[in-house]
């Protein structure tokens, strides 16, 4: 039995249709592709307090992210400083140290006020009581939710509390550079396109220009692996978090054909050389923003920034379905969360610093998309009149993307991260040579079987 996921309500999705039409601008990160939760990467680690006159309240926030991001994070609080008796010390940092830095604080009982979670991370920082439970401060009107879709809430609902304020929502995308099209006499690719239908694309467009296309979600082989298996008609975890999937033989096989596919195409020199592009680790190390790849499979948040560091505006479109798929495997997740650790000695102050950075209009007009499109309607609307050609690209396909997609993801199963990371592991690995597709599928499906406890 499938699991069930809230269903994104028609308001918010009509909602999001009026929003698009109108306009948009810039957008967040580069290559750790992590979480739909628009996983950032790129800078170092870095922590800083903002530069006013000191008082009696400093919180302290960490997010990752990319340099954009923390620029423009970094200048909404300050807004907020300006106006309210608090100090920020900042600690930010790339996806791929985020996470480690933040368990040695957790073992400290040292973590920040504030953390950005991720929908794989949310539940096991929930169940060890290591973030509190929002609903006193929504309940009081703190956290105020009058604009709010209540039932996009569930994405940061563990067990029933409301642990993360999700910072809006995205999707799986394919981005591709126009130009490069352009020369090779090939059409841009449409919504509805097929798997052997991109693969042709690629090859045809190496075929003309020499110029390659990114290893899809090299970084992160669960946004790959999970719209294939949502292509089948199956959520990818079951409500009590086993895999329905795993014991379908034609699900299996087409994530194996998938993952043989792309090791071909790598072969055969149509996919960048993954030694190459797993070591990008800004936005601006990518090869699509530098012209010299076709398409990459991004999250819907990426697309802003890309376009901006491409200095024109991308094409965006639907991943390609399997051949023989059922239908577009295509989900909407919550991009991120805002939550509050327990180690903060004012979680009030925390509360309204957290309705700051997603209902403030001042706030939202500095991050824009970069952590998802808004579940405010108030700020979605209010966007529409200050945001470019970029952001306005980004809500035009979420718009597309939510007239398919009916609900958007729970939080992840307890211990997930572990269990994705095996898939992870299996996926570079098969590009690098070390397993085949058959054994990459199957021994992630039976690590993390164990792994979480089926």
């Amino acid at each position: 039995m499938k699991r069930k996921i809230e269903k994104m309500s028609k308001f918010l999705v009509l909602i999001g249709l009026a929003l698009i039409m109108m306009s948009c601008s810039s957008e967040n990160d580069a290559t750790s592709e992590s979480e739909m939760t628009g996983a950032g990467d790129s800078t170092e680690s870095s922590s800083e307090n903002s530069q006013v006159e000191k008082t009696d309240t400093e919180v302290r926030i960490t997010w990752w992210g990319s340099q954009a991001r923390h620029n423009s994070t970094i200048e909404a609080l300050d807004k907020y400083v300006e106006k309210n008796d608090v100090n920020f010390s900042y600690e930010y940092t790339s996806w791929s140290s985020y996470w480690e830095t933040l368990a040695t604080q957790a073992v400290g009982n040292n973590l920040p006020d504030i953390i950005q979670m991720s929908t794989t991370d949310i539940v096991n920082y929930s169940k060890n009581n290591q973030i509190v439970s929002l609903q006193p401060y929504i309940d009081s009107g703190i956290i105020d939710l009058t604009y709010v879709d209540k039932n996009s809430l569930s994405a940061g609902t563990v067990e029933g509390e409301v642990t993360g304020y999700p910072t809006g929502v995205n999707t799986v995308s394919v981005v591709y550079n126009k130009e490069i099209f352009d020369q090779a006499g090939v059409d841009y690719p449409k919504d509805n396109w097929t798997w052997s239908e991109y693969l042709d694309t690629a090859k045809k467009i190496f075929e003309e220009t020499g110029v390659q296309t990114d290893i899809p979600f090299l970084s992160e082989a669960r946004w790959l692996a999970e719209y294939v298996v949502r292509s089948y008609d199956y959520d990818f975890y079951e409500a009590d978090g086993s895999f329905g999937w795993a014991n379908d033989e034609r699900v299996l096989n087409g994530l194996k054909n998938a993952f043989a596919d792309i090791k071909e195409m790598v072969e055969l020199g149509v996919f960048i050389d993954p030694e190459v592009q797993i070591a990008w680790a800004t936005t601006e190390d990518n090869y699509i923003v530098q012209g010299k790849s076709a398409m990459a499979f991004l999250l819907s948040n990426y697309y802003e920034t890309y376009s901006d560091v491409l200095g024109a505006p991308m094409g965006i479109c639907m991943l390609p379905k399997p051949d023989d798929a059922d239908k577009s495997g295509m989900y909407m997740n919550a991009n991120m969360y805002w939550s509050i650790s327990a180690d903060c000695e004012d979680p009030e102050t925390a509360a309204s610093i957290l309705n700051y950075m997603v209902n403030d209009m001042e706030a939202m007009e500095t991050i824009l998309a970069d952590r998802g499109i808004s579940l405010s309607s108030e700020i979605r609307e209010g966007l529409t009149e200050v945001v470019g050609e970029y952001t306005a690209n980004t809500f035009d396909y979420i718009s597309s993307v939510s007239e398919i997609v009916e609900k958007t993801n729970a939080p992840d199963p307890a211990n997930a991260a572990e269990a994705i990371n095996v898939l992870k592991v299996n996926y570079q690995a098969l590009m690098y040579g070390e397993m085949d597709a058959e054994e990459a599928i199957d021994d992630f499906v039976v690590q993390a079987t164990d792994i979480l406890g089926q």
